[in-house]
């Protein structure tokens, strides 16, 4: 790693943890976070390193400020204890969480609910490296110990973290040999032993964590697969559990015992915050917002109501759609920095565009407002002592969002032109007006004592859209994670009823040709036509190009009212501003 020289230690520290995070050879004072890629997931993780390295600063701080230099101006020295965070508090009785609660009223089979990564490991491991590995994890990480203590009841019910120690490697770590065998066999292989390790699983016995090591024999590199109940994990936790087996292995390939970084605050603590956040009189503040978005009247999709016992994820449809290099690049790094956006923002400005296009083919008399479930990652910065950057657990918000379609211009969209920049402006408003990123929509609707206001029926959001972020690395490095097997994390589930009629997961992966965007776009087969879901994704995929030209333009990126300090000017007013500007 090369680190162009800086002007103070602090900006050495962070354009150092930058340069390793995006996997870049170097990183200046005057670069730019969202120049750089960034997004509100790296954030985070730049956030908790910082943290190690004696740095405080806060997300916001990383997304808002100009470049590493201010980043570096504006923090501040870490506090540190003796005593290592978050012991004591992370075993005991856990609080369900408004995500829990989620999948509670979703239904289905919760015990086999997983997320799964694939990972190279090294030529040097073996089963009982592996297992010293496993456990410094399963120690580590509370949330991995988390077992449902009595049947019956609903999901939620029962919930405890076990104690450090009460979950043993030896159950968790299956081994099977890949020696011999060629590509396309070992992927059968994964996949088989990715779904048997799934079936594993269960809440009441404590099963939250399976592994599989692949041995493909002496000194030759191998993969783990590593399953994982989604009610203990998502996005940020992969990335936290992929650094702590390099780490791990570190130390073991040395002859050490691992020792893994603290966690600064339990998934346990942050889930008795929640439930007390709750009964906030911040978040009852919230509830004409919340009124106000699930207001009657959306833009429908589909052909009928999703039905839970017909229209499972064994059954949907799929495609995966990428978004080459050369668009994906200038998406996530010029675009942002020339809009005034952040990468959410962008992509969800095309998917507004999408729809107005179906809107103005297929139902023109239609509204002009469509209901779309937005995932977060939820580790906001709500309370003053907590540091969730290194928790391992299911933080994930959804929260529905409801995007004002406009009207549509096919030419003016094809050239970048201002059909493309007021569908920006629009998109950027709501999202900005959302209180705390969303994580009220849940409190409110699961933890608060009089329940919010909740969808009903055919007002229910048909969409349900989660962006996961940029996953860096080289597949031929080490616990690095392997794109092949599956980059979106989620698997089906059989017997699990879809959440929404069309769901789409995009994730941002490095590939042999430069950065790229992936979508896995997931439909109710017996709900909606092939057709219209293919027809929505390449429609994206033109949109987020239209939003790149837009950004190439000399008039891009004009600011929208959340831009500027004064919250009561409107966008006609800076319109008008702009315009005496450039008069003048």
């Amino acid at each position: 790693m090369i680190v162009a020289t800086p002007l103070t230690p602090r900006e050495a520290i962070l354009c150092g943890l930058l340069a390793d995070l995006f996997g870049v050879p170097r990183v200046s004072p005057g670069d730019s976070f969202v120049r750089l890629g960034g997004d509100s997931i790296i954030a985070v993780q730049l956030v908790g390193a910082a943290r190690k390295a004696g740095l405080r600063i806060g997300v916001r701080d990383v997304l808002t400020q100009p470049d590493v230099a201010a980043l570096a101006a504006v923090s501040t020295a870490a506090t540190t204890t003796g005593a290592d965070p978050g012991d004591g508090d992370g075993a005991g009785p856990l609080p369900p969480t408004p995500i829990m609660h989620w999948l509670r009223e979703r239904g289905g089979p919760a015990d086999h609910y997983h997320q799964y990564v694939v990972v190279r490991t090294p030529a040097g491991l073996t089963h009982d490296r592996a297992l010293t590995m496993i456990q410094a994890l399963l120690d580590r990480h509370d949330a991995l110990r988390l077992r449902r203590t009595a049947p019956g009841g609903a999901l939620t019910d029962h919930l405890v973290i076990q104690p450090a120690g009460a979950v043993r490697a030896g159950s968790a770590l299956t081994r099977v040999s890949t020696e011999g065998l060629g590509p396309s066999d070992t992927a059968r292989l994964v996949r088989r032993e990715v779904e048997a390790a799934r079936d594993r699983l269960s809440l009441g016995d404590g099963t939250v964590l399976q592994a599989v090591w692949f041995d493909a024999g002496r000194d030759r590199p191998g993969r783990l697969a590593v399953v994982i109940n989604h009610m203990v994990v998502d996005g940020v936790s992969w990335r936290v559990l992929t650094g702590d087996l390099a780490t791990a292995w570190e130390a073991v390939s040395a002859g050490r015992p691992p020792r893994l970084d603290p966690v600064p605050t339990s998934f346990r603590r942050w889930a008795g915050l929640l439930a007390a956040e709750a009964s906030a009189l911040r978040r009852a503040a919230e509830l004409p917002h919340w009124a106000g978005t699930l207001r009657p009247g959306t833009l429908r999709l589909a052909d009928r109501p999703l039905d839970p016992g017909q229209d499972l994820e064994e059954r949907a449809g799929h495609h995966a759609v990428t978004l080459p290099a050369d668009i994906t690049g200038p998406l996530l790094t010029q675009a942002p920095e020339r809009l005034n956006a952040d990468v959410n923002e962008i992509l969800l400005t095309g998917l507004a565009l999408a729809l107005a296009e179906h809107r103005h083919h297929h139902a023109p008399g239609g509204a002009s407002g469509v209901l779309v479930d937005l995932e977060g990652h939820g580790r906001e910065e709500l309370f003053e002592d907590a540091d969730v950057s290194r928790t391992v657990g299911w933080f994930t918000t959804i929260f529905p969002v409801r995007l004002d379609l406009g009207r549509f211009d096919a030419h003016d969209v094809r050239a970048g032109g201002p059909t493309v920049g007021a569908a920006l402006a629009r998109v950027k408003e709501h999202l900005r007006g959302i209180p705390d990123k969303g994580i009220g929509y849940g409190l409110l609707r699961h933890l608060h004592p009089a329940a919010g206001p909740a969808p009903a029926g055919p007002d229910a959001a048909e969409i349900g859209f989660n962006y996961l972020g940029r996953f860096t690395g080289d597949r031929d490095r080490d616990w690095h994670i392997l794109p092949e097997y599956g980059a979106r994390l989620d698997s089906v589930t059989p017997g699990m009823p879809m959440a929404h009629v069309v769901e789409i997961g995009a994730i941002t992966l490095d590939s042999p040709d430069g950065t790229v965007l992936r979508a896995d776009w997931t439909w109710a087969a017996g709900a909606i036509g092939e057709a219209v879901v293919h027809g929505l994704a390449e429609s994206w995929f033109r949109m987020l190009t239209a939003l790149v030209t837009r950004a190439r333009r000399p008039d891009a990126g004009g600011p929208t009212p959340s831009d500027v300090a004064l919250s009561s000017i409107g966008q006609d007013e800076i319109d008008d501003l702009e315009a005496a500007l450039e008069a003048f």
